[in-house]
């Protein structure tokens, strides 16, 4: 069980400036992450090449973090 716990998963993928809010919105209500695949795309110069950065969140965070995730999107 303590291993499902530890996993690390994507909880949102999207624009460099999406993926910052959404990580930013974790860190507010105490939820630990982290951006993968965001050194090569802030320096994309086309928003298209831009996408792709994911947010990673620790498994046990999933539940809160779909939540806050969610609410992002639909505003």
């Amino acid at each position: 069980m303590q291993q499902d716990e530890d996993k690390i998963i994507e909880i949102f993928s999207g624009t460099l400036w999406e993926a910052e809010m959404v990580k930013s919105l974790l860190e507010a209500a105490q939820i630990r992450s982290f951006l993968k695949n965001h050194s090569i795309n802030s320096y994309a110069y086309e928003s298209g090449f831009a996408e792709g950065v994911k947010v990673m969140i620790m498994n046990n965070d999933l539940d809160e973090a779909r939540t806050i995730v969610e609410d992002f999107l639909r505003k």
